[in-house]
C-alpha cells in the first residue's frame, strides 16, 4: 500500500528505495526512449497502471535521473506524466458521477502521481536554481551583462522544449481535480490534504522563478488553482503564510501576489485572505536601515492591491493607516499612494453619501499633511498623488485652492526631484482645471468684468427684494391695527416696521458684500431660480480668479527654473508655460520669451530616445515653439493656415528685447534649417512688410523683416530673390519714416554677403565665403541716405551702426565710401577746431557749459563722434578679414608653387628645390608677395603696422583728422552740456584707442579720469566694457592699472557693477587678466542688494571652480579681503560667502588638508577677535574626513590655542570635533587622534580662560547663532537655486 506521506519524508531524508537497478543515467537514448515509450503506452491506456510496482519503479527513476537525460526525453516523460494523470482524473470524475462505485480505489493511484511530480519537478527546479546561482556570480563579478555561460541555460523552461507548458497543463488538471469532492476520494482529511499540499508546495516553487511569473496564463493558471484550494479546501492560512513569504523574499512577486489577492477577493468570495494579509501587513513595523527589501516588496504590494481591489483595502485601512508614521519611507510614500487610489474609488462611486464625502475629505487632509514630510521621495510621491487624484473625473473644486497652495510652496523645496513633480502637479492642475466656461480662458480682465457684471445684477436684484419685503411688511401691520386697539396696536406696528425696515437693510447690504447670502424668501420661483443661477456664477468666478491669482504666484519662481541645471526641471517649466499660454494665463508670454534663451543649450546626440530628458532641452524648445506657433489648425485651410502662423511669428517680436530677439534669431534660424517653416509663410511675411495699399501699424512690419531676416540666417534666398523690395521699402520712404524698419533691412541686406555670427557648432573652416559688391550697387546708395538722414530721431543711431556694417560687409572697398559720408557729417561741423587744452585741468561733467551758439549743434556733433568711431571698429575688424584672406590665399598657393617649381626644375635638369618660384609664375602671385610678404608672419607684421601707424597717424587717413577732435571734445564734455554727446563721444574714443597702442597710452589717463568722475553711469559702463576690450588688445597697459578693472564694481548704480562684473568674468575665465588678490572684490558681489549681480557672481565662482584649482589658490587672499581693512564685509556676510566658495574644495581631500594648515598659520599673524573668529568659522566649513586632516588641526594648535578665550572660536573647533567624529565609519587611528585632540583643545581653552570648561559652549554668543541661521538659510537658497 502505497502511503504519500512515508515517501514524501524519505524524499525529504534522500532517496526513496527503487525496487530496480535501473537507470537513466548514461543508459543508452535508445533504451532510454523505448522504456519511455512503453511506460507511455500503459499510462495513456489506463492511469491505473501506475499502481504496478515495476512501472511505478521505472517512473522513480525517470524522476530521480532527471537532471541528467536528455531534455527532449525529459520533455517526453513529464508529457507522459501529465497525460497520465490527466486520463486518472476523468476516471475519478467518472466514479464520483457514478453512483455505486468505491472512488476511494483512485486514491493510491493520485497519490503516485503526486509523488512523481514533487519528485521530477522538485529535481528539474532545483537544478535550474543551482544553474541560475552559478551563472550570475561570473556574470557578477565581470560587471558584464553580457558574459553569460553559453554551456547551460538560466532557466528548465530554456532548457527543456515544452516543460513550462507542460506545467501550465498540469495545474489546469489540477484545478478541474479540485473542484471535484475530493472528500469522497481519500478516507480521512489528513491524506486529502497531503495530496493537495503536494502542488501547493510546487505551486510556490514556481512563482520563485520569474520566468514564471511574467507568463500571464501560466500565471493565471497557478492563481486559479490556489483560489480553488482557498474555497474548497480551507487553505486561508497556508495561502496567507505564502504570501507573506514570498513579499519578505521575493521582490518579483510583489505586483503578483496583489493579483492573487485580488482575484480571490472578486472571484472565489476571499474576502478573508485579503484581511489576513493586511492585518498582517499592518502588525510589522519597518525600518529603512536594517531591512531594505521588506518595505519595498510591501510597498509595491500595497499600491498595486489599492488599483487592482480599492475596496479590499478600505476594510483595513484604520489598520494600515499607521504606517504613514513609519521609520521607512518607502512606506509612507506607498501609503501616499494608496490613499490617492483609495479617493479615486470613492469619488467614481455612483451613491455619494456623507460617509464616503467625509472619508474622502479625511483623505485629503492626510495628503495635505504629507506635503511636510521629512523626506524628499515622499513629497514627490504625494505631488505624483495630486496629480493623478486631480486627473480623474472627479475635479474636487472644493479642496483644489488649499492643493495649489501647497503645491506652489513645494517650487522652492530643496529637493531638485521634489521641485520637478511639483512643476508637473501644476500643470495637470492647469490643464484639469473646472473653470470651462467663456472657452476655458483665465485671463484675469475677463474674469473680473464677468464677475462684476454678475455682482451688480445680483445687488439690484437685492435692492428690488428689500423694497418687496418692506412693502409687505407694512401691509401685514395695517391690517393688524384694524384688529386690535389702535393705540396699542400703533405702536406695536411701529417698531415692527422700523424692526423690519432694518433686517430688510442689512440683508441688502449682506448680499451686496457677499454674493452667496442671498435671501430667496418672498421670491417667485423664476425671480428665485434666477438669483441661485447668478449666485453660482459668482461663486464659480471668484473661484477662478483666485487660482489665476495662485498662479501668477508661481510664475516667478517657474521663470526662475527655467534657468536650473538639472534638466528634468527645466522641461516641466516650459511645458507649465505653453499650457499656461494656452489657458491665456497673464504672465505666461513672459516664460515664453524667457524659454528662447534655452536655445543654447547644448544639443544632446540622443534626439530619437523615449524620454524628454534624453532628448535634450534645446529638442523640447523647438517643440514647444512648434506646437504653440507653427502648429496648423485642422479647422482652418492653407491659406487661412499661413496667416495664423505668419501672425503668430510676428507677435513674437513685439516688446522683445534685444537679448530676446537674439535667442530668437538662432531659435527660427533652427527651425527654418530643419524645414520647419514652409515657403508660403516666408511668401506671407514678404507680403506683409511689403504692403502699401493701406497703412500698416508699425509694429507688423517691422515684425516681419525681423523673422525675414531671422530666417534669412539659414536661407540666404529669402534676400536674393527679391533686393529690390527691400531697397525699396527698408532704404526708400517707409525706411527714412521708420528708422528701427530700416535698421533691421540693413541687418538682412548684411545676409547677402554672410552670417552675421558664426554658428554654435560650426567647424574652422566652414566659414561662407564673402561676395562683395561694386560701390556702384544701388544698395550702398540706400545706405548712404540712411546715415545722412538728418532728421533727429535717436534711433537713429542703431540704424547708422547696421548701415555701416551693412557697407563693410558687401562692399569692395567700403573705406571709401566711409570717408565720403564723414566728410558730409564733418561740413555740419566745420566751426569746431579744437585750438589746444589744458591736459592737466580736465573738466569733465562740470557745471559750467558753454552758449551753444558758439558751438556747433551738439546733435550734428554727437552723430559725427558716432561714425567715425563704428568706422574706427569696422577698420579694425577689414584689416582682420584681409589678413586672414592673404594667409588663406598663401597656404593654398603653397602647394601648387611647389609643384610649379618642381616642374620647371625637371624640365631643366637640375634638382628642384622647395625655395625656388617657376619663373613662369603668375604675375599676380608676385605682386601678393611684394604686398604681403612670403610668410604668414610677415602678413601679420604688415598689418600690425597699418593697424598701428596708419589708421589713425597716416597723412591720408580720414580717422586721423578725428582723433585730435574726439581727445578734445572727451576733455571738455562738461563744458558741452549734452549728455548724449558725452556719451558717444566716450564711446567713440574707446573705440580709438583699440586701434592703435600708442594713442591708447597717450589717452588711457582720459579714459581712467573719465571712469571716476563722470556722473553719467551710461559713461561709467562703457569705459568699464571699453578697459575690458583694450586689455585683450594691449594687454601690456593694463597691466599696471589691472586694478582700475576692479574699481566700479563698487558703484552706487547696478547696472554699472553688472557691467563691470560681466567683462571681468568673460577677462579671468578666458586667461586674459591674471587674478592677483582681487578675487576678494568679486566675492563681495555675492552679498549685492541686486540679485542679478549676485548670480552672475554666483556663475562666476562656478565657472572659475573648473579652472585648475582657481578658487583653491586665492582662497587665503579672498579671506583677506572680505575680513580685513576697510572694506571688509559684516561677519553674517562673511559666512554666507565663505559657505558658498568653500563647497567648491570640499570634495577634495588634498586640498583640505593643505588649507587647514594655511589656515592654523593665519591665526599667527593675527591679533584681531574678529578675524580669528573669521578663520575659525572657516575652519569649521571644512569637511575633516581623513585622518591627516585631524593630524594637521592637531598639530597646528600651539598656533591658535591662545585665541580659544573667545567662545565663538572655540564653539568652532568643538564643532569642528564633532563633525570629524560623526562622519561614518573611522579608522581606529582617527579615532585616536580625535580623542587626543578633544583633550588638549579643552586643556588649552581652560589656560586660555584660566577658568574650568565645563560650561564651555554655554557661553555663546547670540550672534554667533543668528549667524550659524543665515548660514543655513544661505545653503539653503543655494540648493534650491
Amino acid at each position: 500500500m502505497f502511503n504519500l506521506h512515508e515517501q514524501l519524508l524519505s524524499l525529504q531524508e534522500g532517496e526513496p528505495k527503487i525496487h530496480t537497478t535501473f537507470t537513466f543515467d548514461g543508459v543508452d537514448s535508445t533504451i532510454a526512449k523505448r522504456t519511455l515509450n512503453e511506460l507511455t503506452d500503459k499510462l495513456v491506456v489506463n492511469g491505473e497502471n501506475i499502481n504496478n510496482e515495476a512501472t511505478f519503479d521505472k517512473l522513480m527513476c525517470f524522476a530521480r535521473d532527471v537532471a541528467a537525460m536528455d531534455s527532449k526525453l525529459v520533455a517526453r516523460g513529464l508529457d507522459m506524466l501529465v497525460t497520465g494523470f490527466e486520463n486518472q482524473i476523468k476516471q475519478v470524475a467518472s466514479t464520483l458521477s457514478t453512483p455505486g462505485y468505491d472512488p476511494t480505489r483512485h486514491a493510491e493511484a493520485l497519490d503516485r502521481y503526486a509523488f512523481l511530480f514533487q519528485w521530477a519537478v522538485e529535481r528539474g527546479e532545483s537544478t535550474a536554481s543551482q544553474s541560475r546561482t552559478a551563472q550570475a556570480k561570473p556574470r557578477k563579478r565581470r560587471g558584464n551583462a553580457s558574459g553569460t555561460s553559453s554551456s547551460g541555460a538560466s532557466t528548465v523552461a530554456e532548457v527543456v522544449p515544452g516543460w513550462k507548458g507542460k506545467l501550465l497543463d498540469l495545474y489546469v488538471h489540477v484545478q478541474q481535480l479540485m473542484q471535484l469532492p475530493l472528500g469522497r476520494v481519500w478516507n480521512s482529511v489528513p491524506e486529502r490534504d497531503t495530496f493537495i499540499g503536494v502542488f501547493m508546495r510546487l505551486a510556490h516553487k514556481a512563482m520563485e522563478n520569474p520566468a514564471y511569473a511574467k507568463d500571464g496564463d501560466f500565471q493565471t493558471a497557478l492563481f486559479s488553482t490556489l483560489c480553488v484550494w482557498l474555497q474548497n479546501y480551507n487553505g486561508l492560512y497556508s495561502l496567507v503564510t505564502m504570501i507573506t513569504q514570498n513579499l519578505q523574499h521575493y521582490e518579483h512577486l510583489c505586483e503578483a501576489m496583489a493579483q492573487l489577492v485580488q482575484l480571490a477577493y472578486d472571484e472565489y468570495g476571499g474576502t478573508q485572505l485579503a484581511d489576513e494579509v493586511l492585518r498582517d501587513i499592518a502588525a510589522k513595523s519597518f525600518s529603512s536601515v536594517h531591512d531594505k527589501s521588506g518595505p519595498k516588496n510591501t510597498a509595491r504590494f500595497l499600491v498595486r492591491l489599492s488599483q487592482l481591489a480599492p475596496k479590499a483595502l478600505l476594510r483595513q485601512m484604520g489598520l494600515l493607516i499607521r504606517h504613514l508614521d513609519s521609520e521607512a519611507h518607502i512606506m509612507r510614500s506607498a501609503m501616499s499612494d494608496v490613499i490617492g487610489h483609495l479617493m479615486l474609488y470613492l469619488a467614481a462611486q455612483e451613491e455619494q453619501t456623507e460617509i464616503t464625502k467625509n472619508q474622502i475629505g479625511e483623505y485629503f487632509d492626510i495628503i495635505e499633511q504629507r506635503f511636510q514630510d521629512a523626506h524628499y521621495l515622499v513629497r514627490a510621491k504625494v505631488l505624483q498623488v495630486c496629480q493623478f487624484v486631480c486627473s480623474g473625473p472627479a475635479k474636487f473644486p472644493k479642496r483644489r485652492p488649499k492643493l495649489v497652495g501647497l503645491i506652489v510652496g513645494r517650487l522652492e523645496d530643496k529637493a531638485t526631484n521634489v521641485r520637478k513633480h511639483a512643476i508637473r502637479a501644476l500643470s495637470v492642475m492647469l490643464e484639469t482645471h473646472p473653470f470651462s466656461l467663456d472657452g476655458a480662458e483665465l485671463r484675469v480682465e475677463r474674469l473680473e468684468a464677468s464677475l462684476e457684471k454678475i455682482t451688480d445684477e445680483l445687488a439690484e436684484m437685492t435692492a428690488q427684494t428689500a423694497k418687496q419685503s418692506a412693502k409687505f411688511s407694512v401691509a401685514e401691520a395695517s391690517e393688524s391695527a384694524d384688529e386690535d386697539d389702535e393705540d396699542k396696536d400703533d405702536e406695536d406696528k411701529d417698531s415692527d416696521d422700523e424692526e423690519k425696515d432694518d433686517d430688510a437693510t442689512a440683508t441688502g447690504e449682506d448680499a451686496q458684500e457677499n454674493g452667496p447670502d442671498f435671501d430667496n424668501a418672498g421670491l417667485s420661483p423664476e425671480t428665485a431660480a434666477k438669483a441661485m443661477h447668478l449666485q453660482f456664477q459668482q461663486r464659480y468666478y471668484r473661484d477662478a480668479l483666485y487660482f489665476v491669482y495662485q498662479l501668477q504666484e508661481a510664475q516667478p519662481i517657474l521663470l526662475q527654473l527655467l534657468g536650473s541645471t538639472n534638466k528634468g526641471e527645466v522641461i516641466e517649466a516650459m511645458d507649465y508655460f505653453v499650457s499656461a499660454v494656452r489657458f491665456r494665463v497673464d504672465g505666461a508670454q513672459e516664460g515664453i520669451r524667457r524659454m528662447s534663451h534655452l536655445v543654447w543649450t547644448p544639443s544632446t546626440s540622443a534626439t530619437d530616445g523615449s524620454t524628454e530628458e534624453t532628448r535634450g532641452v534645446r529638442a523640447k524648445l523647438l517643440d514647444s515653439y512648434m506646437q504653440l506657433y507653427l502648429t496648423p489648425s485642422d479647422r482652418l485651410s492653407v491659406s487661412e493656415n499661413t496667416s495664423l502662423i505668419t501672425r503668430n511669428l510676428i507677435s513674437l517680436t513685439f516688446g522683445a528685447t534685444l537679448a530676446e530677439l537674439t535667442s530668437l534669431e538662432e531659435l527660427i534660424r533652427t527651425l527654418m534649417s530643419e524645414d520647419k517653416i514652409g515657403a508660403l509663410v516666408v511668401d506671407k511675411l514678404r507680403s506683409v512688410y511689403a504692403y502699401t495699399k493701406q497703412q500698416l501699424p508699425q509694429a507688423q512690419r517691422r515684425g516681419a523683416i525681423i523673422i525675414l531676416g531671422m530666417l534669412a540666417q539659414a536661407s540666404r534666398a529669402i534676400v536674393t530673390d527679391d533686393i529690390d523690395m527691400y531697397l525699396r521699402i527698408g532704404l526708400g520712404a517707409y525706411g527714412h519714416e521708420d528708422l528701427v524698419l530700416a535698421k533691421y533691412t540693413c541687418m538682412i541686406l548684411q545676409c547677402l554677403g554672410s552670417s552675421r555670427a558664426k554658428r554654435p557648432g560650426q567647424a574652422p573652416g566652414q566659414e561662407e565665403e564673402i561676395k562683395r559688391l561694386p560701390m556702384t550697387n544701388p544698395i550702398f546708395d540706400g545706405l548712404q541716405r540712411i546715415l545722412e538722414e538728418p532728421r533727429r530721431d535717436p534711433e537713429w543711431f542703431p540704424a547708422a551702426e547696421q548701415a555701416l556694417n551693412a557697407i563693410y560687409a558687401l562692399g569692395e572697398k567700403p573705406d571709401a565710401l566711409a570717408a565720403r559720408i564723414v566728410r558730409n557729417q564733418a561740413k555740419l561741423v566745420q566751426g569746431l577746431l579744437p585750438k589746444k587744452h589744458d591736459d592737466d585741468a580736465m573738466d569733465v561733467d562740470t557745471n559750467e557749459t558753454l552758449p551753444v551758439s558758439s558751438l556747433v549743434d551738439p546733435w550734428d556733433l554727437t552723430r559725427l563722434l558716432f561714425v567715425v568711431g563704428h568706422i574706427a571698429i569696422k577698420e579694425i575688424v577689414l584689416l582682420e578679414s584681409v589678413e586672414a584672406e592673404l594667409k588663406r590665399r598663401k597656404s593654398d598657393e603653397q602647394p601648387q608653387r611647389k609643384k610649379r617649381a618642381s616642374q620647371g626644375a625637371k624640365k631643366k635638369g637640375r634638382k628642384p628645390n622647395a625655395m625656388q618660384v617657376d619663373s613662369d609664375s603668375d604675375d599676380g602671385d608676385d605682386e601678393l608677395n611684394q604686398i604681403a610678404g612670403t610668410t604668414e608672419d610677415e602678413i601679420g607684421d604688415i598689418v600690425s603696422a597699418i593697424r598701428e601707424r596708419e589708421l589713425l597717424f597716416g597723412s591720408k587717413s580720414v580717422l586721423a583728422l578725428f582723433a585730435p577732435l574726439l581727445v578734445h571734445v572727451c576733455h571738455n564734455l562738461g563744458k558741452f552740456g549734452d549728455k548724449l554727446l558725452a556719451v558717444h563721444a566716450t564711446a567713440a574714443l574707446a573705440k580709438f584707442m583699440c586701434i592703435s597702442s600708442s594713442f591708447c597710452e597717450t589717452n588711457l589717463p582720459l579714459l581712467l579720469a573719465l571712469l571716476q568722475r563722470a556722473k553719467s553711469p551710461a559713461i561709467r559702463s562703457n569705459v568699464a566694457i571699453a578697459l575690458g576690450d583694450i586689455t585683450v588688445c594691449f594687454n601690456n597697459l593694463i597691466g599696471e592699472n589691472v586694478h582700475y578693472l576692479y574699481g566700479p564694481l563698487h558703484d552706487t548704480d547696478p547696472r554699472v557693477k553688472k557691467t563691470t562684473l560681466m567683462v571681468l568674468t568673460h577677462l579671468i575665465l578666458n586667461g586674459m587678466v591674471k587674478v592677483k588678490g582681487q578675487l576678494g572684490e568679486m566675492a563681495k558681489c555675492l552679498e549685492d542688494k541686486d540679485p542679478r549681480v549676485a548670480d552672475m557672481a554666483r556663475l562666476f565662482f562656478s565657472e572659475l571652480s573648473t579652472k585648475d584649482n582657481a578658487v583653491y589658490n586665492n582662497l587665503p587672499d579672498i579671506i583677506s579681503s572680505l575680513s580685513m581693512g576697510t572694506n571688509a564685509v559684516n561677519e553674517e556676510s562673511f559666512a554666507r560667502i565663505m559657505k558658498f566658495l568653500f563647497d567648491f574644495i570640499k570634495e577634495k581631500d588634498r586640498q583640505t588638508d593643505n588649507v587647514v594648515e594655511k589656515l592654523c598659520q593665519r591665526f599667527r599673524n593675527t591679533t584681531d577677535e574678529r578675524q580669528s573668529r573669521d578663520i575659525a568659522f572657516c575652519m569649521a566649513l571644512l569637511p575633516f574626513k581623513s585622518e591627516r586632516s585631524v593630524r594637521r588641526l592637531l598639530d597646528g594648535l600651539p598656533c591658535y590655542q591662545d585665541k580659544l578665550a573667545d567662545s565663538r572660536v572655540y564653539k568652532h573647533f568643538v564643532d569642528i570635533a564633532h563633525k570629524a567624529r560623526t562622519q561614518g565609519a573611522q579608522k581606529q587611528e582617527t579615532k585616536t587622534v580625535l580623542d587626543e585632540y578633544e583633550l588638549k583643545l579643552k586643556e588649552a581653552r581652560a589656560k586660555a580662560t584660566g577658568e574650568d570648561d565645563g560650561d564651555e559652549l554655554l557661553g555663546v554668543d547670540k550672534d554667533d547663532a543668528q549667524i550659524q541661521s543665515q548660514v543655513s538659510q544661505y545653503s539653503d537658497d543655494e540648493e534650491m537655486a
